[in-house]
């Protein structure tokens, strides 16, 4: 295990990249798999699925080989904690968690795991970032790895619900949803409608909604607005930022909007989310 090591020694072995700054800023990183998150304060991520802005409660998720920068800008010190794995580990995590015991012992090519859902808000991953922070040792990295398995898990089940008898059609309708995926999670604060996010994944507008609510369990509309809720509730759970500031930077309408589809979500109000922070502290 590496603690805050050069950039070039990065995928040699399991890294931890913990730091503390009012400002900081970094540009054309490119490395092996990992995981974003921030302890205190905010700090943003920007890959070619878009831009991210981070808060407690949440994690990034960039993947191998994949450019991004990061900017930190605040009068307050910002904390970040980010973990790298080691070249393949959860390729091969993934691997031997989808196949027979006796063919793991062929040495068959590694297939490189992509995620498109880039924002993560399970509290599970969150947790295990947690006692990675804490207890920073190889266990702790077992057992994030085995959590992002069973997202992938997740997506074979969703490619094979897919209405389409081949296999290389449901490869291809996946990979055009998962390209739908980087775009709602790249752009969760911005008005998208459907109609973009059918363009970007090259699929029509009725096609596009009938595959997503298959792959998904969800409508685009749906799944979208939960995403934008779980950000929301996140920058809630910090204090810093009033309920109409939140809705604001989280692509509602108007602070009446957001309470209304907050409170269906959750089942309590946006406010008193954000007095139970200001309680705490």
């Amino acid at each position: 295990m590496l603690f805050n090591p050069p950039a070039a020694t990065l995928g040699t072995s399991h890294a931890i990249v913990h730091g503390r700054a009012r400002r900081y800023s970094q540009r054309g990183v490119r490395a092996p798999l990992s995981l974003k998150s921030v302890v205190s304060g905010s700090a943003e991520w920007t890959t070619n699925a878009g831009r991210f802005e981070l808060v407690p409660g949440m994690l990034l998720i960039v993947n191998d080989g994949e450019e991004y920068a990061i900017e930190v800008d605040s009068l307050q010190p910002v904390e970040t904690f980010c973990v790298f794995f080691a070249d393949g580990f959860v390729d091969d995590a993934r691997h031997s968690a989808m196949t027979s015991s006796a063919a793991l012992l062929d040495h068959d090519a590694r297939a490189p795991v992509a995620f498109h859902e880039r924002l993560s808000f399970d509290e599970t991953l969150l947790q295990l970032i947690d006692v990675a922070r804490r207890s920073p040792d190889d266990a702790s990295m077992y057992a994030l790895a085995l959590r992002l398995v069973r997202a992938c898990e997740d997506v074979e089940a969703r490619v094979a619900s897919l209405p389409a008898l081949r296999a290389t059609t449901r490869a291809e309708l996946s990979r055009r949803l998962g390209i739908a995926l980087e775009v709602m999670h790249g752009a969760s604060d911005l008005p998208l409608t459907v109609g973009e996010i059918a363009r970007e994944a090259c699929l029509s507008p009725f096609h596009f909604h009938r595959l997503f609510s298959a792959y998904t369990g969800e409508t685009p509309h749906r799944y979208l607005r939960r995403l934008r809720l779980e950000r929301a509730r996140a920058m809630l759970r910090t204090g810093t930022a009033s309920v109409t500031e939140v809705a604001t930077w989280c692509g509602f309408e108007s602070a009446t909007s957001f309470s209304t589809a907050f409170r269906r979500e959750f089942g309590c109000s946006p406010t008193s989310v954000h007095h139970d922070k200001k309680k705490q502290e």
